[in-house]
């Protein structure tokens, strides 16, 4: 289920994506990277001669399979951002504290939808950790629904 969270007087689409400049300014670069890649790299499949001129070989090119669906991803999320300077807001960029009842803490980065690796901290925004923090602030109780079970924790810090 998408929530539209209200901030700074007006509200997100469900799937707009707040993040900080630094991390738009980022993302930005990223596309450009990818852009050049993409067109380096023979794009989807690539053809080959195997020594018989009228029959070419069409081979998947992976690699390039792989840097088109990271274009993609990114072209998606700029097409859907929204540029948030509160300092005080979790949006992707920003890094969240939470400390749970036990006094336990765990940091995680917020992170585009598609580039989470939980293990190293970063949760995409569209992950039940993710999705529950986006939008918090300082100090809010959030409700992570994951497919372990729920749990819930006090936000502690955003930086």
């Amino acid at each position: 289920m998408a929530v539209a969270l209200a901030v700074e007087g007006r509200a997100w689409k469900p799937r707009e994506w707040p993040m900080t400049r630094q991390a738009w300014d980022a993302l930005d670069a990223d596309y450009f990277q990818l852009t050049a890649q993409v067109a380096a790299n023979d794009g989807y499949i690539t053809g080959r001669l195997d020594g018989d001129n009228d029959a070419p070989t069409f081979v998947p090119n992976i690699v390039g399979q792989q840097l088109l669906r990271q274009l993609t991803n990114v072209r998606e999320v700029l097409d859907r951002a929204v540029v948030i300077d509160d300092p005080a807001l979790a949006v992707i960029g920003r890094r969240v504290t939470l400390e749970e009842d036990d006094g336990a803490t765990s940091t995680y980065a917020l992170v585009i939808p598609g580039d989470g690796d939980p293990r190293n901290g970063f949760v995409s925004v569209d992950s039940p950790v993710g999705s529950a923090l986006l939008g918090r602030r300082i100090g809010e109780v959030v409700t992570i629904e994951a497919p372990a079970g729920s749990w819930s924790a006090t936000i502690s810090k955003i930086e």
